[in-house]
């Protein structure tokens, strides 16, 4: 019994090497491999938000070939003309951001504490 057991001792010690030299092995590889799978994670990540949001990058693209000859004093002097025509939109702008980025749980607790 107690040969197997040290035979058993031993297979186990020779499997942890294995292990040990196979974990080094994968290191190396997966170094090797890290940049090229990043940017190709990048890459996907880009589709997937073209997917997602068309009407954004739409909007985005019109938006900038429509300024694409005025240039920034003139995208300054139109927003700013627009901010003086339109200030509704601009306090309208506002509450969405504000309804957007508060908390859902924030209302909950406001709820449960009144």
């Amino acid at each position: 019994m107690k040969k197997r057991l040290t035979a058993l001792m031993i297979q186990r010690h020779e499997l942890l090497e294995k292990i040990v030299a196979q974990r080094m092995e994968m290191a190396e590889i997966t170094q090797h491999w890290q940049k090229p799978l990043a940017f190709a994670d990048a890459g996907l990540k880009a589709v997937r938000f073209i997917h997602d949001h068309p009407g954004l990058v739409s909007g985005g693209v019109a938006v900038l070939l429509s300024l694409r000859g005025i240039g920034i004093a003139g995208m300054v002097q139109k927003g700013w003309r627009l901010l003086y025509l339109y200030p509704s939109l601009f306090s309208f702008g506002l509450k969405f951001l504000f309804a957007a980025t508060r908390s859902r749980s924030t209302g909950k607790n406001n709820d449960a504490n009144a």
